[in-house]
């Protein structure tokens, strides 16, 4: 073997060797940069959660009691979720996972809009009935929606889960869940109950 082949060898082997550092670099910055993402913003919405639960714990007394006036008004003030407001890479989470986190805060303000239209038209003083039921609705919908993100992040970073509660602390998840179940109920009560009215209504016109 001539020396023009060892030096083309050597260049062919320099450019492999310089592609496998460079592949290996992106690779470990990727992983680094999905590491740091999925810590940071699932703890970002655990947070969140838990806001969401005190949200939904709201019924508008202040240590059992309405205000000055006998109405019942907002104690807790809602989370806010800012994602974009965090320096992390989200090209390193897959499309589906980064639209849904992304999206999360579209979904707030929708929520929001519908709790504004409760508490203004279908909501009376002094209880506020219907808007207080829809506020804690939304806002256990949205609690609900980030603990799952924040665990379908936690699994795509490999990150431990949380740890199970015991029996007797309190479960922000659990309480949600209950607390949607038993306002969907209630809500259906009220509906069966409005359809009755204007069938007896219509019945007797």
């Amino acid at each position: 073997m001539d020396k023009t082949a060892y030096v083309l060898i050597g260049v062919v082997l320099g450019v492999l060797l310089n592609a496998f550092k460079e592949w290996w670099f992106q690779n470990s910055k990727s992983k680094k940069d999905l590491e740091y993402l999925t810590i940071r913003i699932s703890c970002v919405l655990d947070t969140f959660v838990n806001g969401c639960a005190g949200v939904v714990a709201d019924d508008g007394l202040c240590y059992g009691q309405p205000d000055q006036n006998g109405y019942r008004s907002i104690q807790t003030k809602t989370p806010n979720f800012d994602p974009l407001s965090f320096e992390v890479e989200w090209k390193a989470l897959p499309a589906n996972l980064m639209y849904e986190v992304l999206s999360l805060p579209n979904q707030i303000e929708a929520a929001n809009h519908k709790i504004f239209g409760a508490f203004e038209y279908a909501a009376s003083p002094p209880d506020y009935e219907e808007g207080f039921e829809e506020r804690k609705m939304q806002y256990a919908t949205l609690g609900l929606k980030a603990h799952d993100l924040a665990s379908k992040l936690r699994s795509i970073g490999k990150l431990p889960h949380q740890v199970a509660l015991a029996p007797e602390e309190w479960n922000p998840v659990q309480f949600m869940k209950e607390a949607a179940d038993k306002i969907e109920k209630l809500q259906e009560e009220r509906n069966t109950r409005h359809k009755a009215s204007m069938q007896e209504i219509n019945e007797s016109a």
